[in-house]
């Protein structure tokens, strides 16, 4: 009995954090809109901030509830790195006709304020920090809430792919938008079964980082007006 009501505890006050963090972070980003050197400290206090407060409220420690420990086997994580990375570089040449690469780079300039000399720093952030607190956040944090796991994993990957229409909303048109969110749950799925597959979100921050350095390696393409 007192080890269902510490559970259900430690759920409500995950899901509250969760919601919390999630709301303050979108805020942010969305209507207030300042530089992204602000709204990415914003977003590691929110994300991190929630994750603490929650290891800390149920008397965890942080490493377990985001479920970072020594994954297994790295050597088959090649795979999926490869996979991730060139599927990112083909999806791009299959629609590159049916994007407007003009007003990505305008976005990229304008409303993330890159530049030719601050973008690699900021994709290095990206790639690295980025990438590993949306894992601890999205398929460490809130996926482990849920007891039923299908249900704690679709929640998940359905929060990490609206986050994002906020970040990409504007870049493509209807279709091609509805088709990048639906992706997108399918690539949280994807990173969730390598999380559960080698015992560590450490395995989905890595895959995850890939696919960003093919995102990134675009962007700077795009800020170069390269392409």
């Amino acid at each position: 009995m007192k080890e269902q009501k510490s559970s259900d505890k430690s759920f409500i006050w995950g899901l509250m954090l969760g919601i919390i963090a999630l709301t303050a972070v979108c805020l942010v980003e969305q209507v207030l809109k300042p530089p992204y050197f602000v709204k990415s400290a914003v977003k590691l206090l929110c994300f991190g901030g929630a994750v603490v407060l929650h290891a800390l409220l149920t008397r965890q420690g942080i490493r377990e509830v985001i479920g970072l420990h020594k994954p297994k086997s790295l050597r088959k994580l090649i795979l999926f790195i490869v996979m991730f990375f060139l599927g990112i570089g083909i999806l791009f040449l299959i629609f590159k006709s049916r994007i407007d690469l003009s007003s990505i780079r305008e976005s990229l300039i304008a409303k993330e304020g890159l530049t030719k000399k601050n973008c690699f720093f900021v994709f290095a952030y990206i790639i690295v920090v980025n990438s590993f607190l949306e894992e601890a956040f999205f398929r460490g944090f809130l996926s482990g809430l849920i007891p039923n796991r299908k249900i704690g994993f679709s929640v998940s990957a359905l929060l990490f792919s609206l986050y994002h229409i906020g970040i990409i909303g504007n870049w493509f048109n209807p279709f091609l938008l509805a088709f990048c969110i639906a992706g997108l749950a399918v690539v949280a799925l994807c990173l969730q079964f390598l999380s559960e597959r080698f015992g560590s979100v450490a395995a989905s921050w890595i895959v995850h980082a890939s696919a960003n350095v093919a995102i990134n390696t675009i962007g700077a393409l795009l800020i170069f007006e390269v392409l």
